[in-house]
């Protein structure tokens, strides 16, 4: 980070902070670092909330929560759970809609891209390839392996997560978006897989914009008073909004231009410089 970064820190009354996980918490390896867990007990220590705000679902969000203190509340699914960890308290949920589910999964299918379908609190697969095996690695949670047509009528939808891992078939997903046109399709990389290319379907309801806006709200904060870290374009409402958004030195062009500062890349602990600085200006 350089000066003139650390000097757009100074004078900042920073009271909230969001992270972003995979890219931006949790590096190439699928771990934190013991620098980036100190960081942020420290920040709370001194008073500054830290909360998630991920496309993960809650349930391969726990361990964080639990490690790394990420208590507050914050926002998951890309946006359509909001949940108090703290208080154990759902503040939004916004499921799929079951014909679109329905009709998105037999879009993928004819497409052959791997496919994760997301339930409150477990998820499911009907193949299990090697990309799947390690994003269930990364998640650290592992799937129930069943047919779809078996489990729509038996709980909502959260999200679904589709997947390709080589550059050309990125555009099966990107034809695939272009057939749902009214759909949230959310993308994001995995730092070790820079081939791979992620995408979040999400209900339309589940708006980013409303859930910072809500989650404000929610710790009686304004945006200028929070800070929000991300890789992804998944990250970049919250980086927009927040009075400081941070992009991690490996995220995409297009994600460092909509932020407010870039740091290092994650496997240099780019948040911990952060929360360092600001810790310094406090």
């Amino acid at each position: 980070m350089t000066s003139l970064a650390a000097t757009a820190l100074q004078q900042r009354d920073i009271r909230l902070a969001f992270f972003d996980i995979d890219g931006t918490l949790l590096g190439l390896d699928g771990n934190y670092t013991r620098r980036v867990k100190n960081a942020i007990l420290n920040v709370r220590r001194a008073g500054i909330k830290t909360a998630v705000a991920s496309g993960r679902p809650l349930f391969a969000a726990d361990f964080l929560v639990d490690e790394l203190q990420l208590k507050d509340a914050g926002l998951f699914y890309t946006g359509a759970l909001i949940f108090d960890p703290s208080q154990q308290k759902t503040l939004e949920l916004h499921p799929l809609e079951k014909g679109l589910v329905t009709s998105l999964i037999v879009e993928a299918r004819k497409a052959g891209v791997y496919t994760e379908v997301c339930g409150r609190d477990r998820f499911f697969v009907e193949g299990w390839n090697d990309l799947g095996k390690l994003h269930s690695e990364h998640l650290r949670a592992v799937p129930e392996q069943v047919s779809f047509d078996n489990i729509l009528d038996k709980e909502p939808v959260i999200k679904l997560l589709f997947a390709v891992d080589n550059a050309e078939d990125q555009k099966k997903l990107h034809h695939l978006e272009a057939l749902f046109p009214d759909t949230v399709f959310a993308y994001a990389k995995m730092a070790a897989k820079p081939d791979w290319l992620f995408v979040s379907v999400i209900a339309q309801t589940a708006c980013k914009h409303k859930g910072f806006q809500q989650l404000l709200d929610y710790h009686q904060v304004t945006a200028e008073q929070v800070v929000a870290f991300g890789d992804a374009q998944s990250d970049k409402v919250f980086l927009e909004r927040a009075g400081l958004g941070v992009a991690m030195g490996n995220a995409a062009d297009d994600v460092k231009a909509v932020a407010d500062l870039v740091t290092l890349p994650v496997w240099e602990d780019g948040v911990a410089v952060v929360l360092e600085s600001i810790l310094q200006n406090i």
